[in-house]
């Protein structure tokens, strides 16, 4: 079984890349085509600890 691709920093992706409305990679709309789920994710920023969605639009992700 291979590894789940790794994630660009949280900190670096817009809110729709975080929320999962638009690709985590390369930042296109996903709308209600298919997707790819990332699953759940946790991160820190700051002091806070906060929850975000990455989605895909393909995997592998070029």
């Amino acid at each position: 079984m291979s590894n789940p691709p790794s994630l660009p920093p949280v900190g670096d992706l817009s809110e729709q890349q975080v929320r999962g409305t638009a690709c985590v990679h390369c930042g296109i709309c996903l709308g209600d085509g298919p997707a790819v789920d990332l699953g759940e994710r946790t991160a820190h920023i700051g002091d806070m600890r906060v929850r975000w969605f990455p989605r895909a639009c393909r995997l592998p992700h070029p």
